[in-house]
């Protein structure tokens, strides 16, 4: 793996199972976006490592968890899978213009502890939102050596779901140095119906099994969020990041009984090996 690109922190969002409406899914999304494929695309690229995140148990959770997840990247040429983009490939052209798409796996959310999967006792009788494989969808343009800007969109593969959510934001980078990166992200986030009455509403059914009052929350937006990254190389073998983002529930979801912290951080640490 080239030294210059090593893998982010954010990248163990997957793994966790937080990939959609966690803090820690919003900083992963700015990340992904910056993702440049080989030099040469007859070249193996390969990365392995482990991370320390702190997350929300789930998205407008008023608790929060520690894992120790394991990191993992493999690309050649335009073809890549990872624990941040699943399985896919992506074209990028000499002009900064870049177009991706990946199938990964949305692990939904489950109404009580878990080590894998988003989910809370707190959410005791809600029922589980079901996971889905994903289609993501991710444009980016380079606008300088500094700014960049990209869109996403991510649709749920499992029938009767109907899923989507989608994704606009900046990224500009502080720092750019030989061995160290520091790179700031803002985005907006949005769902349609079905996606944020899924993860933020509450129905007839639900209220009448749980403490919470039916909520519906239309499509649109759901969230704000803001992040910092920062990339250190200590060798062409090794290198650490550093991912803090925050995150502001607000828009169709801001009065959802189910966020009872409408603005959360988020905190991963991460050592990687590259091949």
């Amino acid at each position: 793996m080239n030294p210059s690109r090593p893998l982010h922190a954010a990248w163990v969002v997957t793994a966790l199972g937080l990939v959609t409406v966690s803090p820690l899914a919003i900083a992963q999304d700015s990340a992904s976006t910056t993702q440049a494929p080989a030099a040469d695309p007859n070249t193996l690229q390969a990365a392995v490592g482990v991370a320390a995140v702190n997350a929300p148990r789930y998205a407008g959770s008023s608790r929060d968890r520690v894992q120790f997840l394991p990191v993992a990247s493999v690309a050649k040429g335009p073809w890549f899978a990872d624990t941040l983009r699943g399985i896919g490939a992506q074209y990028q052209t000499d002009g900064g213009f870049s177009i991706s798409e990946a199938f990964h796996y949305d692990f939904g959310r489950v109404d009580r502890d878990s080590n894998l999967r988003p989910g809370s006792k707190s959410l005791r009788g809600m029922g589980d939102v079901p996971g889905s494989i994903v289609s993501r969808t991710i444009v980016a343009q380079q606008l300088n050596a500094m700014l960049s800007m990209s869109a996403e969109a991510e649709y749920s593969l499992k029938d009767g779901t109907r899923r989507a959510r989608y994704r606009t934001g900046v990224q500009l980078a502080l720092i750019q140095r030989e061995a160290d990166m520091l790179t700031l992200n803002v985005d907006v986030h949005g769902g349609n119906a079905a996606f944020n009455r899924a993860y933020f509403g509450v129905s007839s059914a639900q209220s009448a099994r749980t403490r919470f009052a039916t909520y519906r929350a239309a499509g649109g937006l759901y969230a704000y969020s803001s992040s910092l990254n920062w990339t250190h190389v200590f060798s062409p073998r090794w290198s650490s990041n550093v991912v803090v983002s925050g995150v502001r529930y607000s828009g169709q979801v801001d009065d959802s009984p189910i966020v009872a912290r409408r603005t959360a951080l988020t905190s991963a640490v991460a050592m990687n090996y590259s091949f």
